[in-house]
């Protein structure tokens, strides 16, 4: 008899397939995408590879949390440079290369000094969901002070923002605490990461939608 496949194990399958719904997207809108929306199709292409890499790695029980550190690190740059293309003015190119820069060197010195390959790195994974969180709030700022966009739910880059704000916000309470339960409680620990998992397949399914929406011949600078 095949042992039976928990709820658990559904879900994170799921959440491993659910990258598949933004991909599949953005291969099909991609000559209508901006630049900004191509960031986002390559950051999904980046990140399924990764994933794919990392559970090829895990069903053959070699050591896979090295690739944890290595999706951190291309997820941000992905989605900051996404945010560099959108803010265009608003905020300075150079102050977000700055930015890109200095996490890119504090991942590489916690993968090196703090939390190597044989841990999560939760510490890099925490300063990440932050600086998200504050450039998706940025976002929104941006969208109320310029007051260009009269329909929010057609407009891609507000349902890409939106899906990163509540990933990420999610994800920043996972990496604080996650750690601390599964100290205390394994049974807990692990339903934090189911938890998680629900809110990446929301993340997929909403960034499927911004990608979807884009119009032919689209002239979005965001």
């Amino acid at each position: 008899m095949p042992a039976t496949i928990s709820v658990f194990q559904w879900v994170i399958l799921g959440s491993f397939l659910s990258i598949l719904l933004p991909l599949a997207a953005g291969w099909r809108r991609y000559r209508q995408l901006p630049p900004s929306l191509q960031n986002i199709f390559w950051f999904c292409v980046g990140a399924f590879l990764l994933d794919a890499c990392s559970r090829i790695l895990w069903l053959l029980s070699i050591p896979n949390l090295f690739f944890g550190h290595i999706s951190t690190l291309v997820e941000f740059l992905f989605l900051t440079n996404a945010f560099r293309l959108t803010f265009g003015n608003f905020i300075s190119s150079r102050l977000m290369y700055v930015v890109m820069a200095i996490f890119s060197l504090l991942a590489i010195a916690n993968s090196t000094f703090l939390q190597d390959f044989q841990h999560n790195n939760s510490y890099i994974k925490i300063l990440e969901s932050a600086i998200l969180i504050l450039l998706s709030l940025t976002y929104y700022y941006k969208l109320i002070l310029e007051m260009k966009v009269f329909h929010l739910e057609r407009h891609p880059f507000f349902w890409i923002n939106t899906a990163i704000l509540i990933y990420f916000s999610s994800s920043l309470f996972v990496f604080i605490y996650s750690n601390y339960l599964l100290y205390y409680s394994h049974q807990a620990g692990i339903q934090i990461w189911f938890i998680h998992s629900l809110f990446f397949i929301l993340f997929n399914c909403i960034l499927s939608i911004g990608l979807w929406i884009v119009p032919k011949n689209s002239n979005l600078s965001s």
